[in-house]
């Protein structure tokens, strides 16, 4: 009978642990403030393959480029300054990597309030609404688009996927979509269109930033050793978000 009755209390116990770590993972996922945010938006000309592979391309260059400014960045007023004091340089970062590529397309960066979906990102999700993001649109904007956060400046730590819960296209003046769709207004001559997962961004300093993307993994698949990755990737948000929020 004792060891029944043990065997019942270890179970309540198990049973409240579980809904305790439940209540609080639910709780982290909620508890950073959108409006201490400021987001790096890059929309592409069009859902072509080329058009996304330099879309890919320049995020590469911007990222390395403005990397060691955001770091420096301990609020959210310091992060704005920055990022209004670089649109000018982004602006022609992607001005010459689209020229490299062999391309013409215009190129429109600004800082401002634009509109996004809900997002899942990493342990908390960004609710749909506008933020504060710096948008940088090539040609006619028309593709599917890439995104991190600048501030807190998550865009330079291992990171896992931002998914897209909500896959609604916006209007044309805010954003086209996020990489696991495509937006369906391509005007390619090929016809070739591709469909994206969001990417993984890996650094382990300013200098060693690496950007890498999956063309064909199903945002659902669990590969191996990703439960652990996403684990650690959590640990790490939060100890980032903590020094902003504390």
């Amino acid at each position: 009978m004792k060891r029944k009755t043990k065997i019942i209390i270890t179970g309540f116990l198990l049973a409240a642990v579980l809904f305790t770590c439940s209540y609080w993972q639910e709780n982290q996922e909620n508890t950073f403030p959108p409006g201490q945010l400021i987001r790096l938006h890059i929309v592409a000309n069009s859902d072509c393959k080329d058009d996304q592979e330099l879309k890919r391309k320049v995020r590469d260059e911007i990222i390395r480029n403005i990397a060691a400014d955001f770091q420096k960045a301990k609020d959210i007023d310091t992060a704005r300054v920055i990022a209004e004091s670089r649109l000018h340089q982004i602006r022609e970062v992607a001005r010459n990597e689209i020229a490299a590529e062999g391309k013409d397309y215009p190129v429109e960066v600004e800082l401002g309030n634009f509109a996004f979906p809900t997002k899942h990102y990493g342990p908390f999700i960004l609710p749909a609404g506008e933020y504060e993001s710096v948008q940088v649109t090539i040609g006619s904007g028309d593709g599917a688009n890439w995104w991190c956060v600048l501030f807190p400046p998550l865009c330079f730590v291992d990171m896992s996927r931002g998914i897209t819960i909500s896959a609604d296209d916006l209007p044309t003046d805010t954003a086209a979509g996020d990489e696991n769709f495509t937006s369906g207004r391509a005007n390619c001559d090929d016809n070739k269109l591709i469909e994206q997962t969001p990417v993984e961004v890996q650094a382990s300093s300013v200098s060693d930033i690496r950007i890498t993307s999956t063309l064909e993994e199903p945002c659902n698949t669990v590969m191996p050793g990703e439960i652990t990755k996403k684990i650690e990737f959590r640990f790490r948000i939060l100890e980032i978000l903590k020094c902003f929020i504390d």
